[in-house]
């Protein structure tokens, strides 16, 4: 018989809540929508106190919780951890003319955790099976920001931004491609490159992959996902066409010369030739850039052609 005194006396010294139900015993999450906050979740014999949903943290969609991904905390040591229970879903990318399938593999995800560990370039973690045989992934919660507004809510100017704090942003993106290469050649990928997907860990700078159970049966993905985290960092956050002409304080010269061959072929509405806007860019950053325009002269067909090509952009002109 469950000693519900004891759990819910623990989930007051965890939370602080002063009012506090018998707590539900979840062993089996198929069914996550019926999961609720101050439940229990027991897995391998561990308890976990679920304390509510993880949000999305990408603009316009931070309302939107992720329904199947939960903050808890490991009732034993009291560390905070993110419970992500199975939830399978597909839908359809477009880079360029190419129609891409994507869709989520918890299984995926429970291999990569397994390659990483010990690793701190990626979020860090473990699979427990519950008793219905779900792959359920217990993470461990890192402090931090994610990228995405860690740059946007920089307010530098960008020529000052530029100078002054990307060349150590760009040093440290050097480790992150370097651990999706590593991916790479143990024939599996991140599957979801996203600047929200970065998190810049509060006590030490360092950035670390999080989130990989998105799939797709091309590795191109991840490339071309790379190019935009290297977009955002050079321009200071997302970059339009529809903001930069209606934008009267850019020269009518700079917005007249824009054309479509400027666009990213991941996101048509994003400049990629940056350096049209911004003509201190040095020609070895922005002939990456270009790489991922819609009508490339060239296009890398892997990360080991991109890190070369990164490292001695680096070297000659962030040394």
């Amino acid at each position: 018989m469950e000693d519900i005194d004891k759990l819910i006396a623990r989930i007051g010294e965890l939370t602080g809540w002063q009012r506090i139900a018998r707590p539900a015993i979840i062993t089996d999450t198929s069914d996550w929508t019926r999961i609720q906050r101050g439940d229990i979740m027991r897995l391998d014999g561990r308890d976990f106190l679920i304390t509510g949903n993880r949000y999305e943290t990408r603009f316009g969609i931070e309302d939107q919780p992720k329904y199947w991904v939960f903050s808890a905390f490991e009732m034993v040591s009291g560390r905070q951890k993110i419970i992500k229970t199975v939830f399978h879903e597909d839908f359809y990318v477009h880079i360029s003319i190419f129609r891409i399938h994507c869709y989520r593999s918890p299984e995926k995800e429970s291999k990569v955790l397994d390659l990483v560990r010990g690793d701190e370039r990626f979020m860090q973690g473990y699979t427990s099976l519950d008793e219905k045989g779900n792959h359920v992934r217990i993470i461990d919660f890192i402090r931090g920001k994610a990228l995405l507004n860690d740059i946007h809510e920089n307010p530098k100017s960008h020529e000052q931004y530029f100078h002054e704090d990307l060349p150590d942003i760009l040093k440290k993106l050097t480790d992150c491609v370097e651990a999706i290469a590593l991916l790479h050649r143990h024939n599996t990928c991140h599957g979801d490159i996203r600047n929200d997907h970065i998190i810049v860990e509060r006590e030490t700078g360092k950035y670390r992959w999080i989130d990989f159970d998105l799939n797709q049966h091309v590795s191109d993905f991840d490339v071309w996902s790379i190019g935009n985290i290297i977009n955002y960092a050079v321009g200071k956050g997302i970059t339009s066409f529809h903001n930069v002409l209606k934008n009267e304080k850019i020269p009518r010269e700079v917005r007249d010369n824009l054309t479509s061959d400027d666009a990213s072929a991941f996101y048509e509405y994003r400049i990629m030739n940056l350096k049209k806007l911004y003509p201190y860019i040095p020609d070895r950053l922005n002939a990456i850039l270009l790489h991922f325009t819609l009508n490339p002269k060239s296009f890398y067909n892997s990360l080991e052609e991109l890190l070369k090509d990164y490292y001695d952009m680096l070297e000659s002109e962030f040394p």
